[in-house]
């Protein structure tokens, strides 16, 4: 009786991580997320920020290139 149960809890656990995944990939370690995170630092240089921006502007750009149409 127990191991019936064990399959919707995988199924949930599954979906909890994945739902979590997902949420930080898009709060945490979406390039707007860190650039606004570095913009909020303290004592940041604009000049650090604006190379930031360029960086994963460049990266984004490239991931676009690649991607089939």
């Amino acid at each position: 009786m127990l191991v019936v149960l064990l399959v919707p809890a995988s199924l949930v656990l599954i979906s909890l991580l994945l739902a979590g995944v997902t949420w930080f990939e898009k709060w945490v370690l979406s390039p707007q997320a860190l650039i606004v995170h570095t913009a909020r630092v303290r004592n940041v240089d604009p000049e650090h920020v604006e190379k930031l921006v360029a960086v994963e502007s460049q990266r984004l750009l490239k991931g676009l290139e690649r991607s089939p149409s």
